[in-house]
């Protein structure tokens, strides 16, 4: 497993907290070339239009490539030929052939962070979380937030943002927020970084989005251009219902700002009104399997960061749609019994309790002020977290089990199931899995010496057992 890259989410985004959508009154044109070259089709004439750099755009500009620099030499953007092709086809698909801005290059980019977000530079890159990648169910979906993005880069709403003074004092209470709910990742990076290298504009786009008309002119100009070019612009709407129902498996810590953001069902339905009076006849949508079979592998990235997020129902939420998209596929059924293995004495969906407000405040408490383990040692106090435990180790052992039965010279599975045996207190079904994956292992592996003390110390636990 590796590090995650955000251990909780920057929750309201440049495309998941714009108020109601102002769409274009007139239908946007088919999508012949004439129209995918027209720019009128795309982008409203509003200040982008004519935009003229200062000193202070300069310097924005540069600190947008230093961001680039950043994520990438940190190891937060993920590299897979495969989803990248697909972002790419889709990306530059939206644009369509449109006269790229000064001082614009688009880059469409997978941002390794398991929150549900999307936001764009001002340079010209635009980034989708695995996050989001794991929750959107189709190709127009994940079309109508670069469109919503690149919109928002057509209008230099990042310059036009940053020359708001009034942004400032604004800027300086996010940094504060972030530095004290976010226990670790990308949004508390910005936060120890804003005041040396990042603009306070960049911290904000990144985790709160812009004003309520900037945001709202994106949403109109981003709906035309991707019915424009053929996609159903109702999957905007259905993308909407997606972020909305999206926020309830497992408590996570957020910032109160921007709390004047109208609820994503107005968003949803000022959508379906524009869609149902604006949809091509030849509008696309294309299967949810083709969708899967390009960003699988981001989902599996994500699913990874999660499980080191403490995020182990949205683990087992995303891995079963893996399994269930691709049933034969043994790596994504390990996965998922990692998932329900890691899980516990939880239960994968939450329970009434903890969807009430004294449940919120519990949750937020086992989260911040417990490590897992006690988080872990707190649930089984209870006859629910004993009867979840013994549930959820049931699920994972299947799934490792099958894994075998298909491919029984996979090494890491037994690694796998002799961590469950362990957990389970069954020292001797774990040694014999320990032994099976040593004997599978590569001679150097780094993984040798863990798993060898940790075979000794279950070989040693089943002795004192014997003798008791």
């Amino acid at each position: 497993m590796r590090s995650s890259l955000l251990a909780a989410p920057l929750l309201a985004t440049l495309f998941l907290v714009a108020g109601p959508m102002l769409f274009p009154q007139q239908p946007p044109a088919s999508a012949t070339s004439a129209a995918a070259n027209d720019p009128s089709v795309h982008v409203s004439n509003g200040p982008g239009s004519a935009f003229h750099f200062t000193k202070d755009d300069l310097k924005l500009l540069n600190e947008s490539n230093a961001i680039d620099s950043d994520l990438e030499a940190k190891g937060f953007v993920l590299h897979d030929p495969v989803v990248q092709a697909y972002i790419d086809a889709i990306g530059n698909r939206i644009l369509a052939g449109r006269h790229v801005p000064e001082k614009v290059t688009f880059r469409f980019l997978i941002l390794r962070d398991t929150s549900v977000n999307a936001y764009s530079l001002a340079n010209g890159s635009v980034y989708v979380t695995s996050g989001l990648l794991s929750l959107l169910k189709n190709e127009a979906q994940l079309a109508s937030v670069l469109s919503h993005e690149t919109s928002h880069v057509y209008e230099r709403h990042a310059y036009l943002e940053n020359r708001d003074r009034g942004n400032k004092s604004l800027a300086m209470e996010i940094i504060v927020a972030a530095a004290s709910w976010v226990p670790g990742g990308y949004a508390a990076s910005l936060a120890a970084d804003a005041a040396a290298n990042v603009s306070s504009l960049i911290l904000i786009e990144s985790i709160y989005g812009y004003s309520r008309e900037k945001e709202q002119q994106a949403d109109s100009d981003g709906i035309a251009a991707m019915a424009a070019v053929g996609y159903n612009p109702h999957a905007i709407a259905a993308a909407f219902e997606l972020l909305d129902q999206d926020s309830t498996l497992e408590y996570e810590p957020r910032p109160t700002f921007y709390h004047d953001h109208p609820k994503l069902q107005e968003r949803e339905a000022a959508a379906l009104e524009y869609a149902d009076a604006h949809t091509p006849a030849d509008a696309q949508i294309a299967p949810e399997q083709e969708y899967l079979n390009a960003v699988a592998l981001a989902i599996v990235s994500n699913v990874e960061d999660d499980l080191e997020s403490r995020k182990p129902r949205t683990a087992v939420a995303r891995a079963t749609r893996l399994v269930n998209a691709f049933p034969g596929n043994p790596e994504y059924q390990m996965l998922l019994g990692e998932a329900y293995r890691q899980l516990g004495a939880k239960t994968t969906e939450p329970t009434e309790e903890e969807l009430t407000h004294r449940g919120e405040a519990n949750q937020r408490k086992l989260m911040l002020n417990m490590s897992e383990e006690q988080e872990q040692q707190k649930l089984l106090s209870s006859d629910q977290g004993r009867a979840a435990l013994k549930q959820n180790q049931a699920a994972a052992e299947k799934l490792f089990l099958s894994v075998i039965q298909e491919q029984p010279d996979d090494a890491l599975v037994y690694r796998e199931l002799g961590f469950l045996y362990e957990d389970e207190g069954r020292y001797s079904d774990a040694a014999a899995n320990y032994q099976d994956y040593l004997k599978r292992l590569a001679p150097n592996s780094l993984d040798r010496y863990r798993i060898e003390r940790r075979l000794a110390q279950c070989q040693s636990r089943q002795t004192a057992e014997t003798h008791r």
